[in-house]
């Protein structure tokens, strides 16, 4: 084997297994960024405005994606972690829908973060709700529930302007968790 070709398949496999790292890196990056199916998410976009929760939707878009926490941090448009700039600006509603079981009874403090309004929902009770507008703003309640499954609905609406919506729980040892990660006593249910 003369010189030459011996740098012609050096070069040959050097490409080859930067080929092959590449293929890995991003097989791993693909993975390691979707979602658990934790939290389903409907986001309707609405034609014309939406100034309050229940104000009458009239869809031109519908979108469902899974997520693993609810965190839409303030900001002009909708956003993920997971899936970085969604294109929702104004006039839309969000549904957030995931079930999760508690190995004892105990009270559950909710927390919410959100721009603009929200109801929240255990097992089809309503536990708090801000139906109006609002710049980013804290809504908390605190609700005993039974041990075993329970389901968590979320309808939020953002009407104009900044937007966000976080959500944290807390169980009696006093540690705070984004609402779609399991912890301690409580155990979010991958669909």
């Amino acid at each position: 084997m003369s010189i030459g070709s011996f740098v012609q398949f050096d070069k040959r496999i050097g490409l080859l297994a930067f080929a092959i790292a590449l293929w890995v890196w991003m097989g791993y990056s693909i993975a390691s960024h979707s979602a658990k199916k934790i939290i389903k998410t409907t986001i309707i976009q609405s034609s014309r405005p939406i100034t309050y929760l229940d104000a009458k939707i009239y869809p031109k878009k519908k979108e469902v994606i899974w997520i693993d926490k609810l965190y839409f941090p303030k900001s002009n448009e909708l956003r993920h972690p997971t899936y970085g700039y969604l294109g929702y600006r104004r006039d839309f509603v969000i549904y957030f829908d995931a079930d999760f079981k508690l190995k004892k009874p105990q009270r559950v403090k909710f927390t919410i973060y959100s721009d603009d309004g929200f109801c929240l929902k255990i097992d089809g009770k309503t536990i708090m709700q801000y139906i109006k507008d609002r710049p980013f703003s804290k809504s908390e309640a605190v609700v005993r529930l039974a041990a075993g499954r329970h389901h968590l609905h979320i309808k939020y609406f953002q009407g104009f302007g900044q937007l966000g919506i976080v959500g944290y729980y807390q169980l009696e040892d006093g540690k705070r968790h984004f609402i779609g990660k399991s912890a301690g006593g409580i155990e979010f249910i991958e669909q």
